[in-house]
């Protein structure tokens, strides 16, 4: 599919979808959650990105979805397999087009350094639905993704004392870029991090034919008994473990 197409037919879904999804979340509607759904997996085809899912979705709620962090597909990735909000730094608010996008993906915005905001996440998502869930990314930033960076343990400090919530921890790996294995060459053409410039970038993914990837859905942890350190650790090493699972079952 050329450039100007896949140009054309992004715009296009944006602005059949985004009227309506701008309406209902003003209104609260219960089914806002869906819509992004269909905008993320139309938007996965127009990219030209298979997905290859491992594990099962759990139909536990509330619940918060964590792990590892490489590029914004990350999110068009996790808002196709689920209906989803996300946490994000204030600053993504005032963004031209994607601030819009994340406010229609009723995304959470937070100070950087002001992770208290997270308590009232229980609160929030009986907000949205009981059918959705919240993504965290606790590396706090996004990697060229040849390795997971510590996560930030003060972000699961929403875990401690608190019997409802659960936890499921997810892998995302991406693999093959035009139907050859990912390798520190072309890594950078679908990992965004540092100083990128996210519309060159942006334009470079638009170019490639093909992109595949692979989401682990690791088994809901139990949190029973453990502080937000524990909880850190054991997290970063599931997905650590399914990164290697992914890998494996190319």
């Amino acid at each position: 599919m050329f450039l100007p197409i896949k140009v054309f037919l992004i715009f296009l879904i944006i602005l059949s979808l985004g009227p309506i999804q701008y309406i209902l979340v003003k209104i609260k509607f219960k089914q806002r959650i869906y819509i992004p759904i269909i905008f993320h997996k139309a938007l996965l085809k127009i990219l030209g990105v298979k997905v290859k899912l491992i594990g099962e979705k759990t139909s536990s709620r509330p619940l918060i979805l964590a792990g590892n962090h490489t590029s914004y597909i990350d999110i068009i990735i996790l808002g196709s397999i689920m209906p989803i909000c996300f946490i994000a730094k204030q600053e993504i608010k005032s963004w031209f087009l994607f601030g819009f996008l994340a406010k229609m993906q009723n995304t959470i915005f937070i100070k950087r350094k002001n992770f208290k905001t997270l308590e009232n996440i229980k609160n929030i998502n009986k907000d949205l639905n009981s059918s959705s869930a919240v993504v965290l990314f606790p590396e706090g930033t996004t990697n060229s993704g040849k390795k997971i960076l510590n996560f930030k343990s003060s972000l699961f400090n929403l875990f401690e004392g608190n019997n409802t919530l659960r936890l499921q921890n997810f892998s995302l790996c991406y693999t093959h870029v035009n139907d050859m294995p990912i390798d520190n060459r072309t890594r950078p053409q679908i990992s965004w991090y540092g100083d990128m410039n996210i519309v060159t970038h942006l334009l470079n993914i638009l170019k490639l034919s093909s992109i595949q990837a692979t989401v682990v859905l690791h088994p809901v942890m139990q949190l029973e008994g453990k502080d937000r350190k524990t909880i850190s650790m054991l997290s970063i090493q599931q997905v650590k473990e399914g990164i290697i699972t992914a890998l494996k079952n190319i």
